[in-house]
Protein backbone atom coordinates (compact mmCIF):
# COMPACT_ATOMS: atom_id res chain seq x y z
CA UNK A 1 0.00 0.00 0.00
CA UNK A 2 2.61 2.23 1.18
CA UNK A 3 4.94 1.53 -2.52
CA UNK A 4 1.38 2.49 -4.40
CA UNK A 5 1.13 5.49 -2.31
CA UNK A 6 4.52 6.88 -3.15
CA UNK A 7 3.94 5.83 -6.66
CA UNK A 8 1.06 7.91 -6.81
CA UNK A 9 2.74 10.70 -5.54
CA UNK A 10 5.80 10.10 -7.81
CA UNK A 11 3.72 10.21 -10.91
CA UNK A 12 1.61 13.23 -9.56
CA UNK A 13 4.53 15.38 -9.02
CA UNK A 14 6.23 14.63 -12.42
CA UNK A 15 3.18 15.61 -13.92
CA UNK A 16 2.35 18.87 -11.63
CA UNK A 17 6.12 19.65 -13.03
CA UNK A 18 5.33 18.91 -16.72
CA UNK A 19 1.73 21.07 -16.44
CA UNK A 20 2.88 23.85 -13.93
CA UNK A 21 6.36 24.55 -14.43
CA UNK A 22 6.71 23.81 -18.18
CA UNK A 23 10.69 22.86 -17.46
CA UNK A 24 11.06 21.97 -21.46
CA UNK A 25 9.20 24.91 -22.71
CA UNK A 26 7.01 22.74 -24.69
CA UNK A 27 3.38 23.49 -23.99
CA UNK A 28 2.73 20.70 -27.03
CA UNK A 29 4.51 18.00 -24.87
CA UNK A 30 1.33 17.72 -22.95
CA UNK A 31 -0.26 15.61 -25.18
CA UNK A 32 -3.52 13.01 -25.44
CA UNK A 33 -1.01 10.48 -25.15
CA UNK A 34 0.69 11.67 -22.49
CA UNK A 35 -2.62 12.05 -20.38
CA UNK A 36 -3.68 8.96 -21.37
CA UNK A 37 -0.79 7.07 -19.91
CA UNK A 38 -0.69 9.56 -16.78
CA UNK A 39 -4.44 9.05 -16.20
CA UNK A 40 -3.86 5.11 -16.78
CA UNK A 41 -1.33 5.09 -13.77
CA UNK A 42 -3.17 7.45 -11.18
CA UNK A 43 -6.59 5.77 -11.68
CA UNK A 44 -4.95 2.67 -11.25
CA UNK A 45 -2.97 3.29 -8.14
CA UNK A 46 -6.03 5.52 -6.94
CA UNK A 47 -8.31 2.32 -7.18
CA UNK A 48 -5.79 0.38 -4.74
CA UNK A 49 -5.53 2.62 -2.29
CA UNK A 50 -9.56 3.57 -2.13
CA UNK A 51 -9.75 -0.56 -1.30
CA UNK A 52 -9.08 -0.30 2.21
CA UNK A 53 -12.36 1.92 2.64
CA UNK A 54 -14.46 -1.29 1.12
CA UNK A 55 -14.41 0.84 -2.25
CA UNK A 56 -14.31 -1.37 -5.52
CA UNK A 57 -11.82 -0.04 -7.62
CA UNK A 58 -13.66 1.02 -10.11
CA UNK A 59 -15.41 3.85 -8.13
CA UNK A 60 -11.32 4.81 -7.67
CA UNK A 61 -10.50 4.54 -11.40
CA UNK A 62 -13.43 7.37 -11.86
CA UNK A 63 -12.54 9.11 -8.49
CA UNK A 64 -9.00 9.87 -9.99
CA UNK A 65 -10.21 10.80 -13.35
CA UNK A 66 -12.61 13.28 -11.80
CA UNK A 67 -10.15 14.94 -9.13
CA UNK A 68 -7.36 15.17 -11.41
CA UNK A 69 -9.20 16.60 -14.13
CA UNK A 70 -11.02 19.89 -15.82
CA UNK A 71 -12.76 20.65 -12.89
CA UNK A 72 -10.28 20.60 -9.96
CA UNK A 73 -6.06 19.68 -10.01
CA UNK A 74 -6.43 20.40 -13.82
CA UNK A 75 -3.55 17.98 -14.88
CA UNK A 76 -5.29 18.08 -18.10
CA UNK A 77 -8.23 19.86 -20.15
CA UNK A 78 -11.38 19.60 -21.46
CA UNK A 79 -9.84 19.52 -24.85
CA UNK A 80 -7.44 16.51 -23.56
CA UNK A 81 -10.05 14.59 -22.53
CA UNK A 82 -12.32 15.10 -25.75
CA UNK A 83 -8.80 13.87 -27.84
CA UNK A 84 -9.54 10.69 -25.61
CA UNK A 85 -13.05 10.15 -26.54
CA UNK A 86 -12.34 8.04 -29.09
CA UNK A 87 -11.43 5.41 -26.63
CA UNK A 88 -14.77 5.16 -25.46
CA UNK A 89 -16.43 3.64 -28.80
CA UNK A 90 -13.47 1.29 -28.52
CA UNK A 91 -14.19 0.21 -25.00
CA UNK A 92 -18.07 -0.09 -25.58
CA UNK A 93 -17.26 -2.71 -28.50
CA UNK A 94 -15.08 -4.54 -26.12
CA UNK A 95 -17.52 -4.43 -23.12
CA UNK A 96 -20.11 -5.37 -25.98
CA UNK A 97 -17.82 -8.53 -26.82
CA UNK A 98 -17.25 -9.54 -23.44
CA UNK A 99 -21.04 -9.24 -22.36
CA UNK A 100 -22.40 -11.66 -25.40
CA UNK A 101 -19.70 -14.04 -24.42
CA UNK A 102 -20.58 -14.08 -20.87
CA UNK A 103 -24.21 -15.10 -22.42
CA UNK A 104 -24.12 -18.94 -21.71
CA UNK A 105 -27.03 -20.31 -22.68
CA UNK A 106 -26.35 -23.42 -20.55
CA UNK A 107 -26.33 -21.16 -17.52
CA UNK A 108 -29.38 -19.33 -18.56
CA UNK A 109 -31.37 -22.11 -18.62
CA UNK A 110 -30.54 -23.09 -14.81
CA UNK A 111 -32.13 -19.78 -13.82
CA UNK A 112 -34.30 -18.96 -16.81
CA UNK A 113 -37.70 -18.38 -14.76
CA UNK A 114 -35.84 -15.97 -12.35
CA UNK A 115 -33.81 -14.19 -15.46
CA UNK A 116 -37.09 -13.38 -17.29
CA UNK A 117 -39.23 -12.21 -14.42
CA UNK A 118 -36.45 -9.77 -13.70
CA UNK A 119 -35.89 -8.99 -16.59
CA UNK A 120 -39.71 -8.03 -17.28
CA UNK A 121 -40.45 -6.69 -13.99
CA UNK A 122 -37.58 -4.47 -13.56
CA UNK A 123 -37.71 -2.87 -16.77
CA UNK A 124 -41.57 -2.22 -16.46
CA UNK A 125 -41.12 -1.03 -13.56
CA UNK A 126 -38.36 1.44 -14.12
CA UNK A 127 -39.47 2.62 -17.64
CA UNK A 128 -43.06 2.95 -16.38
CA UNK A 129 -41.88 4.46 -13.24
CA UNK A 130 -39.66 6.72 -14.40
CA UNK A 131 -41.38 7.70 -17.40
CA UNK A 132 -44.60 9.07 -15.73
CA UNK A 133 -42.64 11.10 -12.72
CA UNK A 134 -40.91 12.84 -15.86
CA UNK A 135 -44.09 13.52 -17.28
CA UNK A 136 -45.78 14.57 -14.16
CA UNK A 137 -42.85 17.08 -13.41
CA UNK A 138 -42.66 18.05 -17.04
CA UNK A 139 -44.09 21.02 -16.77
CA UNK A 140 -41.63 22.24 -14.70
CA UNK A 141 -38.62 21.70 -16.70
CA UNK A 142 -37.36 24.65 -18.19
CA UNK A 143 -36.68 22.64 -22.06
CA UNK A 144 -39.89 20.49 -22.08
CA UNK A 145 -42.41 22.90 -20.53
CA UNK A 146 -43.59 24.76 -23.62
CA UNK A 147 -44.09 21.63 -25.90
CA UNK A 148 -47.83 19.85 -26.25
CA UNK A 149 -48.88 16.85 -23.83
CA UNK A 150 -47.49 14.25 -26.77
CA UNK A 151 -43.89 15.46 -27.16
CA UNK A 152 -43.64 15.14 -23.57
CA UNK A 153 -44.77 12.50 -23.12
CA UNK A 154 -41.75 11.07 -25.85
CA UNK A 155 -39.14 12.74 -24.50
CA UNK A 156 -40.10 11.44 -20.89
CA UNK A 157 -39.61 7.92 -22.67
CA UNK A 158 -36.56 8.32 -23.40
CA UNK A 159 -35.99 9.17 -19.94
CA UNK A 160 -37.75 5.89 -19.18
CA UNK A 161 -35.64 4.39 -21.42
CA UNK A 162 -31.89 5.32 -20.42
CA UNK A 163 -32.80 4.84 -16.77
CA UNK A 164 -33.69 1.07 -17.84
CA UNK A 165 -30.01 0.46 -18.66
CA UNK A 166 -27.38 -1.29 -16.69
CA UNK A 167 -23.91 -1.37 -16.34
CA UNK A 168 -22.16 -5.10 -17.51
CA UNK A 169 -18.95 -3.70 -17.13
CA UNK A 170 -19.15 -2.33 -13.89
CA UNK A 171 -20.84 -5.42 -12.64
CA UNK A 172 -18.19 -8.09 -14.58
CA UNK A 173 -15.07 -5.42 -12.61
CA UNK A 174 -16.67 -5.80 -9.08
CA UNK A 175 -17.18 -9.84 -9.34
CA UNK A 176 -13.68 -10.21 -10.83
CA UNK A 177 -11.90 -7.84 -8.20
CA UNK A 178 -14.10 -9.70 -5.26
CA UNK A 179 -13.63 -13.35 -7.05
CA UNK A 180 -17.34 -13.44 -6.26
CA UNK A 181 -19.55 -16.66 -6.95
CA UNK A 182 -23.04 -18.37 -6.59
CA UNK A 183 -26.32 -18.47 -7.15
CA UNK A 184 -27.31 -14.47 -6.53
CA UNK A 185 -24.46 -13.70 -8.60
CA UNK A 186 -25.14 -15.63 -11.47
CA UNK A 187 -28.81 -13.97 -11.65
CA UNK A 188 -27.42 -10.39 -11.69
CA UNK A 189 -25.06 -11.12 -13.90
CA UNK A 190 -27.10 -12.78 -16.32
CA UNK A 191 -29.42 -9.85 -15.76
CA UNK A 192 -27.06 -7.48 -16.41
CA UNK A 193 -26.28 -8.67 -19.29
CA UNK A 194 -29.29 -10.25 -21.01
CA UNK A 195 -30.66 -6.65 -20.00
CA UNK A 196 -28.62 -5.04 -22.55
CA UNK A 197 -29.73 -7.25 -25.19
CA UNK A 198 -32.93 -6.17 -24.19
CA UNK A 199 -32.30 -2.34 -24.08
CA UNK A 200 -30.56 -2.18 -26.95
CA UNK A 201 -33.71 -3.64 -28.96
CA UNK A 202 -36.11 -1.42 -26.72
CA UNK A 203 -34.21 1.27 -26.90
CA UNK A 204 -34.38 1.17 -30.44
CA UNK A 205 -37.99 0.79 -30.38
CA UNK A 206 -38.38 3.74 -28.26
CA UNK A 207 -36.32 5.75 -30.32
CA UNK A 208 -38.01 5.28 -33.54
CA UNK A 209 -41.57 5.92 -31.88
CA UNK A 210 -40.33 9.01 -30.63
CA UNK A 211 -38.79 9.97 -33.72
CA UNK A 212 -42.24 9.84 -35.54
CA UNK A 213 -44.26 11.45 -32.26
CA UNK A 214 -41.65 14.33 -32.31
CA UNK A 215 -41.64 14.64 -36.64
CA UNK A 216 -45.48 15.36 -36.73
CA UNK A 217 -46.97 14.66 -33.58
CA UNK A 218 -49.19 11.80 -34.69
CA UNK A 219 -49.80 7.93 -33.79
CA UNK A 220 -47.46 5.57 -34.23
CA UNK A 221 -47.89 3.75 -37.97
CA UNK A 222 -48.28 -0.10 -37.77
CA UNK A 223 -45.02 0.12 -40.39
CA UNK A 224 -42.19 1.08 -37.90
CA UNK A 225 -42.84 -1.58 -35.91
CA UNK A 226 -41.77 -4.08 -39.05
CA UNK A 227 -38.65 -1.57 -39.69
CA UNK A 228 -37.40 -2.29 -35.92
CA UNK A 229 -37.47 -5.58 -36.39
CA UNK A 230 -35.58 -5.79 -39.74
CA UNK A 231 -33.02 -3.66 -38.21
CA UNK A 232 -32.35 -6.15 -34.99
CA UNK A 233 -32.21 -9.01 -37.65
CA UNK A 234 -30.08 -7.90 -39.51
CA UNK A 235 -28.16 -6.75 -36.34
CA UNK A 236 -28.59 -10.09 -35.45
CA UNK A 237 -27.44 -11.55 -38.63
CA UNK A 238 -24.23 -9.63 -39.26
CA UNK A 239 -23.51 -10.22 -35.01
CA UNK A 240 -23.92 -13.85 -35.99
CA UNK A 241 -21.42 -13.18 -39.36
CA UNK A 242 -19.28 -11.30 -37.11
CA UNK A 243 -18.69 -14.26 -34.39
CA UNK A 244 -17.98 -16.96 -37.37
CA UNK A 245 -15.34 -14.70 -38.70
CA UNK A 246 -13.84 -14.25 -34.66
CA UNK A 247 -13.67 -18.10 -34.59
CA UNK A 248 -12.20 -17.91 -37.70
CA UNK A 249 -9.07 -16.00 -36.19
CA UNK A 250 -9.40 -18.21 -33.24
CA UNK A 251 -8.57 -21.46 -35.28
CA UNK A 252 -7.14 -20.61 -38.31
CA UNK A 253 -4.78 -17.03 -37.34
CA UNK A 254 -2.61 -16.58 -34.52
CA UNK A 255 -3.04 -13.03 -33.98
CA UNK A 256 -3.64 -10.91 -30.53
CA UNK A 257 -7.19 -11.21 -31.63
CA UNK A 258 -8.48 -9.30 -28.46
CA UNK A 259 -7.00 -5.69 -30.49
CA UNK A 260 -8.16 -6.87 -33.43
CA UNK A 261 -11.64 -7.56 -32.55
CA UNK A 262 -12.14 -4.40 -30.58
CA UNK A 263 -10.41 -2.36 -33.63
CA UNK A 264 -13.47 -4.13 -35.65
CA UNK A 265 -16.03 -3.41 -32.98
CA UNK A 266 -14.66 0.13 -33.23
CA UNK A 267 -15.34 0.19 -36.71
CA UNK A 268 -18.49 -1.39 -36.55
CA UNK A 269 -19.83 1.30 -34.81
CA UNK A 270 -18.86 4.01 -37.08
CA UNK A 271 -19.75 2.83 -39.89
CA UNK A 272 -23.18 1.53 -38.43
CA UNK A 273 -23.53 5.54 -37.71
CA UNK A 274 -22.23 6.22 -41.47
CA UNK A 275 -24.30 3.50 -42.87
CA UNK A 276 -27.53 5.26 -41.13
CA UNK A 277 -27.10 8.76 -42.14
CA UNK A 278 -26.05 7.69 -45.74
CA UNK A 279 -28.86 5.53 -46.11
CA UNK A 280 -31.67 8.45 -44.61
CA UNK A 281 -30.07 11.62 -46.15
CA UNK A 282 -29.62 9.71 -50.15
CA UNK A 283 -32.29 6.86 -50.27
CA UNK A 284 -34.57 8.47 -47.28
CA UNK A 285 -34.46 4.70 -45.89
CA UNK A 286 -34.73 4.88 -42.22
CA UNK A 287 -32.69 2.31 -40.97
CA UNK A 288 -30.44 2.56 -37.83
CA UNK A 289 -28.69 -0.15 -37.11
CA UNK A 290 -27.55 -1.04 -33.31
CA UNK A 291 -23.91 -1.72 -33.50
CA UNK A 292 -23.68 -2.51 -30.10
CA UNK A 293 -25.99 -5.38 -30.52
CA UNK A 294 -23.92 -6.30 -33.19
CA UNK A 295 -21.15 -7.08 -31.49
CA UNK A 296 -22.98 -8.59 -28.18
CA UNK A 297 -24.48 -11.17 -30.84
CA UNK A 298 -20.70 -11.76 -31.95
CA UNK A 299 -19.83 -12.43 -28.54
CA UNK A 300 -22.62 -14.80 -27.49
CA UNK A 301 -22.28 -16.62 -31.29
CA UNK A 302 -18.38 -17.66 -30.61
CA UNK A 303 -19.49 -18.64 -26.63
CA UNK A 304 -22.66 -20.62 -27.62
CA UNK A 305 -21.94 -21.90 -31.24
CA UNK A 306 -18.75 -23.21 -30.82
CA UNK A 307 -15.61 -25.00 -28.62
CA UNK A 308 -13.81 -21.22 -27.95
CA UNK A 309 -15.98 -19.83 -25.21
CA UNK A 310 -13.36 -19.89 -22.52
CA UNK A 311 -10.58 -19.37 -24.52
CA UNK A 312 -12.46 -16.19 -26.46
CA UNK A 313 -13.17 -14.91 -22.65
CA UNK A 314 -9.89 -15.81 -20.83
CA UNK A 315 -8.19 -13.86 -23.89
CA UNK A 316 -10.53 -11.01 -23.84
CA UNK A 317 -9.63 -11.39 -19.72
CA UNK A 318 -5.87 -11.11 -20.32
CA UNK A 319 -6.38 -7.25 -21.97
CA UNK A 320 -9.23 -6.00 -19.85
CA UNK A 321 -7.30 -4.13 -17.33
CA UNK A 322 -6.26 -1.27 -19.05
CA UNK A 323 -9.26 -0.94 -21.03
CA UNK A 324 -11.50 -1.02 -17.99
CA UNK A 325 -9.25 1.49 -16.30
CA UNK A 326 -9.06 3.95 -19.35
CA UNK A 327 -12.71 3.77 -19.40
CA UNK A 328 -13.81 4.64 -16.09
CA UNK A 329 -10.79 7.02 -15.91
CA UNK A 330 -12.23 9.06 -18.77
CA UNK A 331 -15.48 8.52 -17.49
CA UNK A 332 -14.72 10.56 -14.34
CA UNK A 333 -12.66 13.10 -16.27
CA UNK A 334 -15.73 13.44 -18.59
CA UNK A 335 -17.88 14.66 -15.40
CA UNK A 336 -18.69 18.15 -15.96
CA UNK A 337 -18.98 19.70 -12.53
CA UNK A 338 -21.08 22.77 -13.68
CA UNK A 339 -23.85 20.28 -15.82
CA UNK A 340 -23.96 18.21 -11.61
CA UNK A 341 -24.26 22.16 -10.48
CA UNK A 342 -27.42 22.87 -13.10
CA UNK A 343 -28.82 19.70 -12.67
CA UNK A 344 -28.40 18.14 -9.70
CA UNK A 345 -31.90 18.32 -8.57
CA UNK A 346 -33.56 17.33 -11.39
CA UNK A 347 -30.76 14.35 -11.58
CA UNK A 348 -31.45 13.11 -7.96
CA UNK A 349 -35.12 12.81 -8.33
CA UNK A 350 -34.52 10.48 -11.09
CA UNK A 351 -31.65 8.58 -9.30
CA UNK A 352 -34.24 8.00 -6.48
CA UNK A 353 -36.99 7.32 -8.75
CA UNK A 354 -34.85 4.80 -10.27
CA UNK A 355 -33.72 2.93 -7.05
CA UNK A 356 -37.03 2.80 -5.97
CA UNK A 357 -38.53 1.77 -9.13
CA UNK A 358 -35.83 -0.72 -9.07
CA UNK A 359 -36.35 -2.02 -5.54
CA UNK A 360 -39.99 -2.74 -6.69
CA UNK A 361 -39.52 -4.87 -9.70
CA UNK A 362 -36.48 -7.40 -8.58
CA UNK A 363 -38.09 -7.60 -5.12
CA UNK A 364 -41.79 -8.95 -6.78
CA UNK A 365 -40.19 -10.76 -9.11
CA UNK A 366 -38.32 -12.26 -7.39
CA UNK A 367 -41.40 -13.60 -4.81
CA UNK A 368 -43.43 -14.49 -7.83
CA UNK A 369 -40.30 -16.54 -9.59
CA UNK A 370 -39.52 -18.62 -6.18
CA UNK A 371 -36.39 -16.98 -5.33
CA UNK A 372 -34.47 -17.47 -1.64
CA UNK A 373 -35.47 -14.59 0.65
CA UNK A 374 -31.86 -13.86 0.80
CA UNK A 375 -31.70 -13.23 -3.47
CA UNK A 376 -34.75 -11.01 -4.04
CA UNK A 377 -34.24 -8.90 -1.15
CA UNK A 378 -30.73 -8.12 -2.46
CA UNK A 379 -30.79 -8.21 -6.29
CA UNK A 380 -31.88 -4.63 -6.30
CA UNK A 381 -27.96 -3.85 -5.31
CA UNK A 382 -26.47 -5.38 -8.10
CA UNK A 383 -28.45 -3.36 -10.77
CA UNK A 384 -27.61 0.35 -9.79
CA UNK A 385 -25.05 1.11 -11.50
CA UNK A 386 -24.97 2.77 -15.11
CA UNK A 387 -21.81 3.75 -17.43
CA UNK A 388 -20.84 2.05 -20.87
CA UNK A 389 -24.18 0.99 -22.43
CA UNK A 390 -26.19 3.94 -20.90
CA UNK A 391 -23.34 6.34 -22.06
CA UNK A 392 -23.53 5.12 -25.45
CA UNK A 393 -27.23 5.38 -25.80
CA UNK A 394 -27.09 8.94 -24.66
CA UNK A 395 -24.62 9.78 -27.13
CA UNK A 396 -27.04 8.15 -29.78
CA UNK A 397 -29.90 10.46 -28.72
CA UNK A 398 -28.06 13.59 -29.06
CA UNK A 399 -26.57 12.78 -32.37
CA UNK A 400 -30.52 11.53 -33.22
CA UNK A 401 -32.45 14.10 -31.44
CA UNK A 402 -29.44 17.50 -31.49
CA UNK A 403 -31.96 19.69 -30.18
CA UNK A 404 -33.70 17.86 -26.91
CA UNK A 405 -30.71 16.24 -26.63
CA UNK A 406 -28.49 18.13 -24.87
CA UNK A 407 -30.69 18.75 -22.34
CA UNK A 408 -31.71 15.14 -21.69
CA UNK A 409 -27.54 14.85 -21.48
CA UNK A 410 -27.22 17.10 -19.42
CA UNK A 411 -29.86 15.91 -16.69
CA UNK A 412 -28.93 12.51 -16.66
CA UNK A 413 -25.08 12.62 -16.83
CA UNK A 414 -26.21 14.11 -13.84
CA UNK A 415 -28.07 10.59 -12.56
CA UNK A 416 -25.26 8.26 -14.17
CA UNK A 417 -23.04 9.85 -12.22
CA UNK A 418 -24.94 9.03 -9.18
CA UNK A 419 -25.66 6.24 -10.07
CA UNK A 420 -22.06 5.14 -10.85
CA UNK A 421 -20.71 6.24 -7.75
CA UNK A 422 -23.06 4.27 -5.68
CA UNK A 423 -23.83 1.14 -7.70
CA UNK A 424 -20.54 -0.47 -7.23
CA UNK A 425 -19.96 0.17 -3.42
CA UNK A 426 -23.98 -1.19 -3.15
CA UNK A 427 -23.41 -4.27 -5.66
CA UNK A 428 -19.76 -4.92 -3.48
CA UNK A 429 -21.55 -4.32 -0.06
CA UNK A 430 -24.24 -7.43 -1.59
CA UNK A 431 -22.42 -9.56 -2.99
CA UNK A 432 -20.19 -9.76 1.14
CA UNK A 433 -23.77 -9.38 2.72
CA UNK A 434 -25.03 -13.00 0.61
CA UNK A 435 -21.97 -14.60 1.14
CA UNK A 436 -20.77 -15.12 -2.36
CA UNK A 437 -17.51 -12.82 -2.52
CA UNK A 438 -14.24 -14.36 -1.72
CA UNK A 439 -11.88 -11.12 -1.93
CA UNK A 440 -11.39 -7.73 -0.53
CA UNK A 441 -13.01 -6.22 2.11
CA UNK A 442 -16.37 -4.76 2.89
Amino acid sequence: MLRRFLTLLLILSSMALLVYADPFGIPAAISPTLVLGFMLLAAYCTGFLLEPLGLPRITGYIFAGLLLGPYFLKFYSQDAVADLSFLNSLALAFIAFCAGGELKLANLRKKLKSIIFLICGVTSAVFVGVTLIVFLLSGFIPFMSDYNGVMRFAISAIFGIIAVARSPSSAIAVISETKAKGEYTDIVLSVTIAMDVVIIIFFAFVMSACEILTASGSAISGGFILNILLEVTIAFVLGFLLGKVIIFLIEKIKIEFPVVITAMGFLIIKFSHFLGEYLQANLEIHINLEPLLICMAAGFTVQNFSRHGATFLQRMDDVSYPIYIAFFAITGASINIDVLKSAWFLGLVIVISRIMMIFVGSYVSGRLSGDQPRIYKNTWLGFITQAGVSLGLLAEVVRRFPEIGIPIQTILITAITLNQVVGPIAFKVALFKVGEAKNGKK
